[in-house]
Order: structure tokens, then sequence, then C-alpha cells
């Protein structure tokens, strides 16, 4: 069986609801889900950030998990990856501390194995239209709120994205020798001046009306925002479906 280990619920909501997933258990915020239809996915919500570690822990040991996918949200910080495409990590580094603070010394990089069927699902469903794609990823625990910060992190640090749990889920799945694959739905683009209050707020699934200052820019930003997640919940549901019948180790 596949654990999926959501770091941000909203991009699946479209995928529970039509497979008709439902709650088999609720614990300290963490929720899983079942389907009757999908029955060799097992669907656990509740992990954003520092939580994804302690998330992956427990599907992990949950009876017949034999692989995690880690599927959330990233922030894009290079202009070849765009808003709606989905990023299969390759490379993962893990940034600490204030961003004040953040130099070349406070980068670690992580061990992320190459998984061979998720590979070949991603070439398989985007044969020509280059939205599922293979990137790097640097987590870190907060997102870059200025240009040249971004510039910064795409540049030196040799990433094309951003997030807030990725590496986690890395460390924990790794310590349990549990083969994991992380998948990154990209809803900000590299050029656009999205802040940090607006990612984060998004991902606590707060009222958009705190999520918009009101002006023309910022509405516009918005609407670009979810414009991509809306485009990145269908291609998510296209890639779990398949997910589902993938023959694992």
């Amino acid at each position: 069986m596949k654990g999926i280990l959501a770091s941000d619920t909203k991009i699946l909501q479209g995928f529970l609801k039509k497979h008709d997933f439902r709650v088999s258990r609720s614990s300290d915020r963490f929720i899983s889900y079942e389907s009757p239809e999908l029955t060799e996915l097992l669907v656990l919500t509740g992990a954003p950030g520092e939580r994804a570690y302690r998330g992956a822990q427990l599907l992990g040991n949950m009876p017949g998990i034999t692989f995690v996918l880690s599927v959330g949200t990233a922030a894009s910080l290079h202009k070849t990856i765009r808003i709606g495409n989905v990023v299969l990590c390759d490379h993962l580094k893990k940034l600490e501390g204030e961003m004040a603070l953040w130099s070349s010394s406070s980068v670690t990089e992580l061990e992320i194995a190459s998984y061979r069927p998720i590979e070949m699902l991603f070439r398989h469903i985007d044969e020509s239209e280059r939205n599922l794609v293979k990137g790097s990823i640097v987590t870190a625990p907060h997102i870059a709120t200025n240009s040249n910060m971004r510039t910064w992190l795409g540049r030196d640090l040799g990433v094309n994205s951003i997030d807030q749990d990725a590496a986690y889920t890395a460390l924990a799945c790794s310590e349990m020798s549990m083969p994991f694959a992380i998948i990154r739905c990209i809803t900000s683009e590299e050029s656009g001046s999205f802040s940090q209050s607006r990612y984060q707020v998004d991902r606590r699934a707060r009222s958009s009306k705190s999520n918009v200052a009101y002006t023309p820019y910022r509405i516009s930003e918005y609407i670009k925002f979810r414009l991509g997640r809306r485009i990145v919940s269908r291609r998510m549901d296209q890639i779990l479906t398949r997910v589902n019948s993938l023959s694992v180790p």
C-alpha cells in the first residue's frame, strides 16, 4: 500500500471528494483517509512544516505501507518552473535559522534516491507538455519575501523551488529506510512578489479576505495564485489515481 503525506490539504480536496475518501482515523490534527475505490492508497493530512517529520513517521509505521509519496505546494525560484508545474524532487536541500542569517554555510544537502516508477509515471502522463518536471527543492523555515533573496536561493544554492516541509519528510523516511518520493505543485512564480504572509495564510486555509490587499496588482497576483492551485489540483488527481495501481517494491 502507498501512503500519501499531504502538507497542503487544499490541493487534495477535489481528489478526496471525487474518489469518495473518508476519514479512517484522526489524532493530533493528523487525519487519515481511505477510499473504497482506490484501495492501494492511504492519505494522511495535517503535515505542514516540521510536522511533516512526525507525519512521515506515523504513515511509515502504519500496517501495509511500503512507500511514502509526499505531496504539497512550493514557490518557483527559476523562470523555467512555472505556475501549474508539478515538480518531482531529484535534489533536496535544507536551510536553517532566520532568513536574515541565511548563508551557504546554513545549507544542508539531503540524500534523495531516484525512484524510477514515479519518474516513468511522470513521463507517461506528460510526454510533451513539460508540465510534470524533475527539479530541485530547498526546504526553509520561511518563504523568501523579496526578489534578491529569491535570486540568491535559485542561483547560489542551485535550486529551482522552495517549500517548508519536504526535507522533514525525507529525514523521517530515510531514518526508517522507507522508500519515498516528493512532488510539489508550483503555485507562485519566480518573478511574482508573493509575500510570506500570503503563502502561509493560504496554507492555513484562512479566508481569502485576509490574503489580499485591495489593490489591482495584489488582486491580479492572488487570482494567478488561485488559478495555479486549481490547475495543479487537477494534475494531482491525474497523478495520484495512477499511483494507486503503481507497482512498488
